[in-house]
């Protein structure tokens, strides 16, 4: 029973390294697959690390079917092997801005600009504004839209223009506008815009 269960245990430890396969789980099928690309990247790096990185490339391209037939139970489980999770960061960088009268209040994680930033951090809150970010048509826009109305009508009572604006940029890239509302007198009803 006992050497049934030291092989059961190196069998599951071999089975995660390979769902997991840590260092080459990122790269897609076609990495080094043509003699180009990997003439691009001998020029680059030289040996041992071409042949070693053709062989890396072979072994995923083998690895990449089994894993996705074996690995149908993680999700269930909650240990889904993804070592490579937060390698770069996101493609795309999201921030919400709230402009009044022309003049930014307010931008995601801007120390400079958090005017309410503490509303917007709140776990229940934080969601909301993301999804409002990402999604011109988020189902919960017009609430969270309201309600920012309001916090800047009390805030800011002369004010006479508020736009909720999704800006977004890719790293080290010049961000723009993707979607926004705004919101004016007498109504102060949100109005959609995309550009």
């Amino acid at each position: 029973m006992r050497n049934l269960k030291a092989i059961g245990i190196l069998f599951a430890a071999i089975l995660l390294f390979w769902l997991g396969m840590p260092g080459v789980s990122f790269l897609s099928s076609n990495h080094l697959k043509t003699p180009g690309k990997q003439a691009k990247f001998r020029a680059r790096w030289g040996e041992p690390w071409t042949t070693i990185s053709i062989a890396g490339a072979e072994l995923n391209r083998f690895r990449i079917p089994i894993a996705k037939s074996l690995g149908g139970f993680q999700p269930v489980f909650r240990i889904s092997q993804a070592w490579h999770l937060y390698r770069d960061g996101p493609k795309t960088i999201r921030r919400m801005e709230i402009v009044v009268d022309g003049e930014r209040v307010y931008r995601t994680n801007d120390s400079e600009l958090d005017w309410r930033s503490s509303t917007f951090r709140n776990r229940r809150i934080r969601p909301m504004a993301e999804s409002l970010t990402i999604k011109p048509r988020a189902g919960n826009r017009k609430g969270l839209g309201r309600y920012i109305v309001t916090a800047v009508r009390e805030d800011f009572p002369e004010s006479t223009s508020i736009e909720i604006r999704s800006v977004w940029s890719k790293r080290g890239k010049k961000e723009s506008v993707h979607h926004w509302m705004s919101a004016e007198p007498p109504t102060w009803k949100l109005k959609d815009h995309t550009p």
